[in-house]
């Protein structure tokens, strides 16, 4: 009896465990599949929204907006870029109606009125800020390369990513347990507000508190140009208070910086220029360096195994601006009627500048990173602009953008490796979301290869990635339609313009609407 009562309970056992894994197989399929159907409509929805939001920063402009390049005006190549050194193309921000100039200003707020990349050319407030911003960047490139090295050196290890720093808390696991995952741009955010800060006040050391209070601001801008967050303006207005309060204290910087612009404004170039501006640009250019090599791990290994092959690794920054360049669309405004192949384009036109399609075309496999195409390719010869025409205002960071992202990839490929799975796409509005192990960690992993953690972490990355794609595509657009109707409310450019009109000998010209918070 006892033997039969065993087997009955054998029997019974056998088929709960049965039934048990026919139930997990199921969810296990269901699960598959859902995530599955996510990661599908994850893949589709941004790149909808995106072709959506190339349109609609066009069409904002009304009849005036023209993209390009644009095969039918015969503007491609070559004349794409001759149109964008045009003299009768620089206009920056002064337009006939409520345009793209408007929604610029609105996302950049407080600091749109004394951006200088929104001031018209002949304004004399352009040639005093640039002349600050030209020294600034300016700097030894000794000086430069020691500031790369030294924080990046700090960042890629416990001193930088250990469970005490604040910045670490942004990310999951940690860096002494041999993991972290989360987003590549909030992990170089606050390296390149520390960076700036020694650049600007090289005389003062930084706060913590500043530095978070810096990353903040700068990270809410970017997040609402990509439309994942609206303005928190009153994030935004602790850092003009905190850059104010700098100057205040007696900064050298006060010392060469032209009374005829109140300090105020001067708070508010440094916040839009080179705490927001430089910063985002910068941590943005190595979200994509980092997600790339996490994709194209023979590209990490060989920049690794040649640490002294500086031609390789300027070949991997030009390609990745390249593939994913840091503008999407640039706009300028036609001074006079402009002759193209095809056509006229009328005084006042809207020039929408779209950088990743001119970057796509021209190319064998355009849409492949591949840096070793850059051995038989002159930069000038080809459809590639990173930092806009060379002749009609390029970004003045360049160089010491260049400087600084080499010598950042040269020091993280020796300590750090990434893994992601991610859509890499020009917007990244995951951030470069990715496993990052110290190297050490990473080299034992690869001794019992395929490592159970890197498999585990890489399946939780694939279905958080597929599971939130569509729950912030939603919230995009939500958002954009959002501040795309109160900037129309505000036009902060169209507003300055009828307040000052076209007096550009006044220096001290701020913009009150909504500078610093106020409605």
């Amino acid at each position: 009896m006892g033997w039969i009562s065993r087997a009955g309970g054998d029997v019974y056992l056998g088929s709960v465990l049965l039934a048990s894994s026919a139930l997990f197989l199921w969810c296990e399929a269901y699960l598959v599949a859902l995530t599955l159907g996510l990661s599908a409509i994850g893949c589709l929805l941004p790149a909808l929204l995106i072709s959506i939001r190339f349109r609609m920063l066009t069409e904002i402009n009304g009849e005036e907006g023209v993209q390009l390049p644009n095969e039918a005006l015969g503007v491609t190549d070559a004349t794409f870029k001759e149109l964008y050194n045009n003299d009768d193309a620089k206009g920056r921000s002064k337009q006939s109606r409520y345009g793209l100039s408007d929604f610029f200003w609105y996302l950049l707020a407080p600091a749109h009125a004394i951006h200088q990349e929104h001031l018209e050319s002949a304004d004399v407030r352009y040639k005093i800020t640039s002349a600050v911003t030209r020294k600034l960047c300016a700097a030894p490139e000794e000086l430069l390369q020691e500031l790369a090295e030294k924080h990046a050196a700090v960042l890629f290890s416990e001193d930088g990513l250990g469970k005490h720093r604040w910045e670490a808390g942004r990310l999951w696991g940690s860096w002494e347990g041999g993991w972290m995952m989360g987003s590549a741009r909030h992990m170089f955010f606050p390296m390149f507000e520390r960076m700036i800060f020694e650049l600007v006040f090289p005389e003062d050391s930084f706060d913590e508190d500043g530095i978070q209070t810096c990353t903040e601001s700068a990270e809410n801008v970017l997040d609402a140009i990509k439309g994942v967050s609206r303005r928190k303006m009153g994030t935004r207005r602790k850092l003009y208070e905190y850059l104010k309060a700098k100057l205040n204290t007696g900064s050298a910087l006060r010392e060469e910086l032209d009374p005829q612009i109140s300090q105020e404004e001067w708070a508010l170039f440094l916040q839009g220029v080179f705490f927001t501006t430089g910063v985002v640009q910068l941590a943005e250019g190595m979200a994509h360096i980092s997600t790339a090599l996490a994709q194209h791990p023979h590209v990490m290994q060989r920049l690794r195994d040649n640490p002294d092959d500086d031609v390789y690794l300027s070949h991997v920054v030009t390609e990745a601006l390249r593939v994913w360049p840091l503008f999407g669309i640039a706009h300028r405004i036609t001074s006079a009627e402009i002759e193209v192949p095809n056509g006229k384009l009328p005084e006042g036109s809207v020039l929408c500048f779209n950088y990743p399609k001119y970057h796509m075309t021209g190319y064998k496999q355009p849409e492949e990173f591949i840096p070793e195409r850059w051995y038989d390719l002159k930069e000038r010869n080809c459809n590639y602009l990173p930092f806009g025409p060379p002749r009609n205002r390029p970004c003045p960071g360049r160089r010491l953008s260049l400087i600084w992202m080499k010598a950042v990839t040269k020091i993280m490929v020796q300590r750090a490796a990434f893994h992601s799975c991610t859509e890499h796409t020009r917007s990244l509005p995951c951030g470069g979301f990715m496993l990052i192990q110290p190297h050490q960690q990473d080299k034992k992993a690869e001794s019992w290869a395929p490592s159970l953690q890197l498999w585990l972490c890489m399946v939780f990355m694939r279905g958080w990635l597929a599971f939130t794609s569509v729950s912030r595509t939603v919230m995009q657009a939500v958002n954009e339609i959002y501040m795309l109707r109160e900037s129309k409310q505000l036009q902060l450019a169209q507003k300055y313009f009828a307040l000052y009109g076209d007096d550009v000998t006044e220096p001290n010209k701020p913009c009150l609407a909504n500078q610093v918070g106020h409605p």
